[in-house]
Formats: structure tokens, C-alpha cells, sequence
């Protein structure tokens, strides 16, 4: 049989001076180490950004056995002022409720352990809530219009401004797929008036209206999108798939920029299995 390779590999068009991951070395023997501390250091910032309900868009890391400096951008949830402000309190570090640098503190303190040097640690923070044009914001009022009927929904107003991220952002697949698993495990604990049953095609429903206005306008910069969502929908005996698909996919080039990733929902009815495809314009 012949062997399969994955088109992923061809797509990367990684650079040196692009690399999202850098370290020095001293000698050969240092290499495996320092795989290892950028594993631990990836596991760590999702852990610590997601115990804050935080979305991580993308981060970067420049590291050596004396200094530390990352570049984080990420995405605030609904629910992260009331998580940050409540943490803190209770760890004393805060007295006034609208002063969160604690935060960063606790964050410089931690990554302490994975350098010698305690001083030479930086860290840059990127809001993606704040990155947005006069235009963008035009474009979302105007997206606001015409989804009036799902404003009541606790999960509007952050689908709207994660999707928006896809469209203006380039590889935020991830940011895509962690929203869509998240969503999937609250649906099985929420209590409302609507049953169980009609969540989940409720959610889906509602994504393909907001990606069809969204990758029509004139900020996007996505060529189409490609959601594969498997499992058990509205509790069903037999796992399902359900997918969403809009644009244009140029998958038999190599050259064609496209962001891939999958995320896991675990939840009372079985897993649910995301995989998100976003096709970048070529500019």
C-alpha cells in the first residue's frame, strides 16, 4: 500500500524568521530540554488562561536559560472581569475591584520557575476586544440588526465577536474551535426554558446565519470556512455529523493558505469532535 502523507506539512510555509517558537541553545544536549520546557510552557498558559475564561488567539516565545519573553494575544470572554476580580480578592492581592494587575503579577510569577533568572521575564499582552477599527465596528452594528431575535442568548454576544476575530485575524482557527467545544459542554448544564433537545441544533442554526453575514463582508479575509462537528446532537442514541461550509476551498494547491485545528467537547452525552478549516485570501 502506498503511503499517505499529510497536506498539513506542504501548507506550513514556516520561515525561520516567522517561527512562533525560539530558543538558544548552548549545546546539542540542551535542544531536548528545551522542547520539553516549550511543551510544559504551552500547557500551562491554555491551564492559566482558560481557569480565567480566556481565549488564546496565538502566542510566541523567545526563550534561553536566562531570559523569558512572550507575546500572548487573547480574547476576553463575558466572564472573565467576574472571574479575575473574584479570584484575586480572595488571594488578597486587590482592594478595588476595577484594578486587575494582579493578574499580570500572578502570571510573571509563575513563569518564574521555567528560568534561572527570575528578573529577565517580559510578557506582552494583546486584547483582541480592543483591535478593532472604525469600520469593523459599523460592520458590526450592522450584523447586530439583523440577528435581533438571538440577542436574549447568553452565548451572542461572544459568538459575534469570535467569529469576527476569524474574519479580521489571520490562523485563529483555534480561537474558532475552543468557542464551538466550550459551547457544546454549556448546553448540557444550562436550565432554561428550552429544552435539551433543541440546543444544540439552536447553536448550529444560529452559526451558519452569523458566518454567512460575517464572510460576506468587506473586512473579511477569508476566501471560506469548513466547521465538522461529530456527536451525539440533542442527545441522540447514535453519534451524528453535522457540518458548515461557505466559500471557496482550494485544497488540491499547495500554496493556498488555509488554518486547521480540532478540539474536543467532553460533556454528559459522549464527546463532540470540532474541526475548523479557514481559508486565507492570498494577500
Amino acid at each position: 500500500m502506498g503511503q499517505k502523507t499529510d497536506a498539513r506539512i506542504f501548507r506550513k510555509g514556516v520561515k525561520k524568521k516567522n517561527w512562533e517558537i525560539k530558543y538558544i541553545e548552548k549545546n546539542n544536549e540542551d535542544v531536548s530540554l528545551y522542547i520539553y520546557k516549550t511543551l510544559e510552557i504551552q500547557k500551562y498558559l491554555n491551564r492559566f488562561f482558560g481557569l480565567y475564561k480566556m481565549k488564546i488567539h496565538s502566542y510566541k516565545i523567545f526563550y534561553s536559560d536566562s531570559s523569558l519573553q512572550i507575546f500572548i494575544s487573547f480574547y476576553f470572554t463575558t466572564k472573565t472581569m467576574y472571574v479575575i476580580k473574584r479570584k484575586l480578592k480572595k488571594q488578597g492581592t486587590i482592594t478595588k475591584p476595577k484594578n486587575i494587575k494582579g493578574f499580570y503579577e500572578i502570571l510573571l510569577e509563575s513563569l518564574a520557575t521555567y528560568t534561572e533568572n527570575k528578573t529577565n521575564i517580559s510578557v506582552t499582552l494583546q486584547n483582541l476586544n480592543r483591535c478593532k477599527s472604525h469600520s469593523q465596528i459599523k460592520n458590526l452594528k450592522t450584523v447586530f440588526k439583523q440577528l435581533r431575535r438571538f440577542v436574549k442568548n447568553p452565548f451572542f454576544k461572544d459568538a459575534i465577536n469570535i467569529l469576527f476575530i476569524n474574519i479580521s485575524k489571520r490562523k485563529s482557527a483555534k480561537l474558532l474551535a475552543s468557542f464551538i467545544s466550550d459551547q457544546f459542554r454549556l448546553n448540557q448544564l444550562r436550565t432554561s426554558q428550552m429544552t435539551i433537545s433543541r440546543k444544540d441544533n439552536y447553536f448550529l442554526g444560529f452559526l451558519k446565519q452569523v458566518i454567512m453575514l460575517l464572510i460576506k463582508s468587506e473586512s473579511s479575509c477569508l476566501k471560506g470556512i469548513k466547521i465538522v462537528i461529530k456527536g451525539r446532537f440533542n442527545k441522540a442514541p447514535r453519534a451524528k455529523t453535522s457540518s458548515i461550509f461557505f466559500g471557496k476551498f482550494s485544497l488540491q494547491s499547495f500554496n493556498s493558505k488555509i488554518d486547521y485545528y480540532q478540539s474536543t467537547a467532553y460533556t454528559v452525552n459522549g464527546t463532540f469532535g470540532i474541526k475548523v478549516w479557514l481559508c486565507e485570501n492570498d494577500f
